[in-house]
C-alpha cells in the first residue's frame, strides 16, 4: 500500500478558500493524486523544499501575488503549474502561459476538468529533459537573521544591520501582509526605547536602502505604502 501511494502523482494545491480547497483536494485524491493543501505563498515556498509533480495555484492569495510567485518560481521548478483563478482577462492568461504556467483554468473550476488538465500537464512534464537550473529547491530571496543582526540578499551577500534597521525589518516581516502603518512603526520604536519621529524614520529607510544596494547590488524591496507606511514587497524568511 505504501509503495502504491509513493507512485501517485503529487500535487501542491495553493488555494486560500478552505471550502474550495477541500472540495478540489478530495476529488483529486479520489482520482489518483496525492494532494497537499496550503493557503499562502509563504507556505507554498516552504512546501516546495520537497518535489511536487504538479502545482495548482490561485492568483489572489492573502500574503503575496500568485502572478509574481508563478513567474519567480518557474525557473526553479520541474513541477507542472496550473493556474486556477476567477480572473479571466485575456492579457493575464496569455502573460502567465508565456511566463511559466502550463495551463490556465477560470473559476468556478470543474474538478473533473482540473483532473484531466493535471493529467495532460503531467504527461508533458514527464517528457521534458532534466534541467540543471531546476534541480535546486525554490530559494528564499531575502533572509533576516535576528540573532546575527544581518540581512541576506538574493545573491547571498550578508548585510549587517543596526538595531533600528533590524527592528524595522522584523516588524514588517512579522506582518502577514508585510505592511506596517507609519504610526504603528513609531509606536513600536517607542516601546523598544528607540524614540523615532516621522522624518527620522524616512531617513532610516533611505539609508537602509542605500546600504543594501551598496553592499549587495540588489534593490531592497522596501517601499512606501500609499504615503501611510511601508511594505516589504518580496518574500523573505526570518530566522
Amino acid at each position: 500500500m505504501n509503495e502504491l501511494r509513493e507512485k501517485l502523482p503529487s500535487v501542491l494545491l495553493v488555494e486560500d478558500d478552505p471550502v474550495l480547497s477541500l472540495e478540489l483536494a478530495e476529488f483529486l485524491r479520489g482520482d489518483g493524486f496525492d494532494v497537499r493543501c496550503v493557503s499562502t505563498v509563504a507556505d507554498a515556498e516552504h512546501a516546495l523544499e520537497q518535489h511536487f509533480d504538479l502545482m495548482v495555484l490561485d492568483l489572489n492569495l492573502p500574503d503575496a501575488s500568485g502572478v509574481d510567485f508563478c513567474r519567480r518560481s518557474r525557473p526553479y521548478l520541474r513541477s507542472g503549474i496550473v493556474i486556477c483563478s476567477g480572473r479571466s482577462e485575456r492579457e493575464l492568461r496569455l502573460s502567465l502561459l508565456r511566463g511559466g504556467a502550463d495551463a490556465f483554468l477560470v473559476k468556478p473550476v470543474d474538478p473533473e476538468e482540473l483532473s484531466a488538465t493535471l493529467s495532460s500537464v503531467l504527461r508533458r512534464v514527464a517528457m521534458e529533459p532534466p534541467s540543471p537550473l531546476r534541480e535546486s529547491a525554490l530559494p528564499s530571496l531575502w533572509r533576516l537573521d535576528t540573532a546575527q543582526l544581518s540581512l541576506r540578499a538574493p545573491n547571498g551577500t550578508q548585510v549587517t544591520l543596526t538595531e533600528a534597521e533590524l527592528l524595522l525589518l522584523r516588524t514588517l516581516l512579522g506582518q502577514s501582509v508585510r505592511t506596517a502603518d507609519r504610526q504603528q512603526l513609531l509606536a513600536i520604536f517607542q516601546q523598544a526605547e528607540m524614540p523615532m519621529s516621522g522624518p527620522r524614520l524616512e531617513t532610516l529607510v533611505s539609508r537602509l536602502r542605500s546600504k543594501v544596494y551598496g553592499q549587495s547590488g540588489h534593490q531592497l524591496p522596501l517601499r512606501a505604502s500609499y504615503g501611510r507606511g511601508y511594505v516589504f514587497a518580496a518574500h523573505a524568511e526570518v530566522v
